[in-house]
């Protein structure tokens, strides 16, 4: 028993050693240390939080966007996808309503008329993010959004080989509905989620534009909605015939698009598909140049698709491609592209330049694909940009596991981007097409070879470039006998050499964009307008006419505050 108040503290404290193995100076001490950690966590509760809420998945989002695009991003995109087919079915059994066209134009007429501020552009209430295109373009945060809800078919007429669609109509939705019927567009641009009404305010391309031309080619009448509030009918030989030449590659600067009637045209059920490997530039040049039918060889047919892929300044396959019954299909010699196991497209092309013993090889090589496989080809991989996105994508067991959820939606890629992410994006990754005649593709080929540090694949894909009155695109330079001249878009999408080797501070890219643009409009050549934009107001206006545009502009109540220019609604980087 302690005697004193002396001997009961020593006791304490003796128990306490005992019970916790610590002294009192010691549970004292943490005590403390508690109190003024809770006291800190208190005071900067949000600077932590902040940090934990923002900076750590901005951090995750930065440094392990590949893990991120393939837990969550692949998830993510097969639940949009099923979410977009339940919207279209829910479209197409409860607000389809072809008969109801006009109804909804008078709703969209009333927005327009009635809008608040005139002064303010007009533009569609799509969000930004929704378009396939990674650029971003942040203008309708500011303008008047017009909601415009045409997604229908209007008709199709195969008697007339003609199909009317709204311009929120898809490719994917308008090629789910003609190819069953044995008819198709005459040129099929890649990816299912473009619509028409961007491919005919912008424009497109595919391997069968060396026959058809750019998207615009195909559309034979175009339902506009005025600045003003009027709704036109524009034809190539009606009194609106101006306006109807002048839309595309205006990007809605004109007028809001409201319904198209298109071209259509027979197919099969597969297209033959001769590749055939090059190991010289000016082979495969001129072998591209042959098959365009450019050069009117009497007795030799032009192939429905020709595309090429270049794997340096040396090496390319071109391909050509006919459309084939499936009865004439050689057995065990299809390839559907489409199954999730089956390794990406331009990998694939990419082996036909060697023999398996390494040696080159220079002899053709024929495949049967599914016409839809055909059409989506390159869509498994976005060409080949999910290389840099899932570097894994195309190993055999990735393929297996996962390729059926492949790709991811654009749409993702955008919104899960962080600040950083963008920055290096522009300034490291090139996504450009180049429209430049064919005379002048091999001296092209080596400018993007220097300027972009061997950035390989490249995309070939030709097209016929005919005149445009009023548009932006400027008139063949050095036109045929028929007008005409024959142009090849050259795609660059990737990083440099240099930023794949870590040497990032040697690639310059606004000092290679501009370089690579003043050259193209030195060739007769044009960017897509789709991609970042790298050009002064007064070069840009070098490259595309404005005269008859701004005369248009005028004359349909365009510029008055309804609609902006082209330039202003690009992504613009000086």
């Amino acid at each position: 028993m302690p005697k004193s108040g002396n001997d009961l503290g020593v006791l304490i404290s003796k128990k306490v050693l005992t019970l916790n193995g610590m002294s009192p100076y010691t549970t004292l001490g943490i005590t403390l240390s508690a109190a003024t950690a809770v006291t800190i966590l208190v005071k900067k509760r949000k600077k932590i939080a902040y940090a934990f809420f923002n900076d750590l998945p901005m951090y995750i989002l930065t440094e392990h966007r590949s893990a991120v695009v393939t837990i969550v991003g692949l998830p993510l995109s097969l639940l949009w996808d099923g979410a977009l087919q339940l919207r279209g079915q829910y479209i197409k059994y409860f607000k389809s309503a072809p008969h109801l066209h006009d109804a909804r134009v008078e709703i969209i007429q009333e927005q327009v008329k009635n809008r608040v501020d005139k002064n303010t552009p007009l533009c569609t209430a799509r969000p930004g993010w929704a378009s396939v295109s990674l650029s971003y373009r942040n203008y309708k945060k500011k303008w008047n959004a017009i909601e415009i809800p045409l997604y229908d078919i209007l008709n199709i007429n195969t008697d007339n080989l003609i199909v009317r669609v709204e311009p929120f109509v898809s490719i994917g939705q308008l090629t789910h509905a003609l190819n069953p019927m044995g008819y198709t567009l005459p040129l099929v641009p890649e990816m299912d989620d473009l619509t028409i009404g961007g491919l005919i305010n912008g424009t497109g391309i595919e391997s069968s534009s060396h026959k058809y031309g750019l998207f615009h080619e195909i559309i034979t009448e175009l339902e506009l909605l005025l600045g003003d509030g009027r709704v036109v009918i524009a034809t190539a030989d009606n009194e609106y015939s101006d306006l109807f030449h002048a839309i595309p590659w205006s990007y809605g600067t004109l007028a809001l698009l409201l319904s198209a009637k298109l071209k259509l045209i027979p197919c099969k059920d597969y297209v033959k598909v001769t590749y055939t490997p090059h190991h010289d530039k000016e082979a495969y040049v001129e072998h591209m140049r042959q098959l365009s039918g450019e050069y009117n060889n009497k007795g030799n047919t032009t192939p429905m698709f020709v595309e090429g892929l270049a794997y340096s300044l040396d090496t390319a396959v071109v391909m050509s491609g006919e459309f084939i019954d499936a009865e004439d299909v050689s057995r065990g010699s299809t390839n559907r592209l489409s199954l999730w196991w089956k390794p990406w497209f331009y990998k694939h092309v990419e082996k036909m330049l060697f023999l398996k013993n390494g040696a080159r090889n220079n002899d053709p090589i024929v495949e049967y694909i599914p016409l839809r496989d055909y059409y989506h080809r390159h869509t498994q991989s976005l060409f080949w940009e999910m290389e840099l996105m899932i570097p894994i994508g195309n190993n055999i067991i990735f393929r297996w596991l996962l390729g059926w959820l492949m790709p991811p939606k654009v749409s993702f890629l955008k919104i899960s981007q962080t600040e950083m992410t963008r920055l290096l994006v522009e300034k490291t990754h090139v996504a450009q097409d180049f429209l430049v005649p064919t005379r002048k593709m091999s001296k092209f080929l080596e400018l993007c070879d220097d300027e972009y540090d061997r950035i390989y694949p490249l995309w070939l894909c030709l097209h016929d470039h005919s005149p445009m009155p009023g548009s932006l695109l400027k008139d063949p330079a050095k036109p045929g006998a028929n007008g005409h001249e024959m142009y090849v878009d050259v795609g660059v999408y990737g990083l440099p050499r240099c930023v794949h080797e870590k040497r990032e501070d040697e690639f310059d890219m606004k000092k290679s964009m501009r370089k690579v643009l003043k050259e193209l409009v030195q060739m007769d050549g044009f960017q897509m307008l789709y991609a970042d934009v790298f050009n002064t107001r007064e070069e840009f206006e070098e490259m595309f006419g404005h005269e008859e545009y701004r005369l248009l502009r005028k004359k349909y109540k365009a510029d008055g505050g309804a609609f902006k220019e082209v330039y202003d609604k690009m992504s613009v980087i000086l």
